[in-house]
């Protein structure tokens, strides 16, 4: 019972991954305006890999459909290590809130809006939470 719950959650994370994901994260390696001497450390990098881009410590990315924390090894170079059941929980909830405020911000029951209405939608409702709070 318990590994058909953990390959359901690996596939509802896999369907999520792609959405979460993008492909113009991390910094290219070649890039000369990146300070590197803030990111490297005689000789070490403080920080991960991954298809000629660099991630800063604690990025998560999505890899082979498991979502991977940049961590530091003990030789001081990034490495990529598989989040703790605790991170992979509250990583799931935050890509279901993400989902919802997507849904929210861009559907109104079941019509599909334009982005300067879902703006102005956003506007409003932040105005109001702000009104609320300070008459609190």
């Amino acid at each position: 019972m318990k590994f058909k719950v953990i390959c359901l959650f690996i596939i509802s994370l896999n369907i999520n991954a792609v959405e979460f994901t993008e492909k113009e994260d991390g910094i290219v390696l070649n890039d000369q305006s990146f300070p590197w001497e803030t990111v490297i450390d005689k000789g070490k990098i403080l920080g991960c890999v991954y298809e000629s881009r660099f991630y800063s410590l604690g990025s998560i990315l999505i890899l082979e459909s498991l979502p991977r924390k940049c961590e530091l090894a003990s030789d001081r170079n990034g490495l990529w290590e598989q989040l703790s059941e605790a991170e992979m929980v509250l990583f799931k909830q935050n890509v279901e809130a993400q989902n919802a405020l997507e849904r929210e911000s861009t559907l109104i029951g079941k019509e599909a809006i334009n982005p300067s209405e879902a703006r102005l939608i956003r506007y409003l409702r932040s105005t109001k939470k702000f009104a609320d709070k300070n008459k609190n």
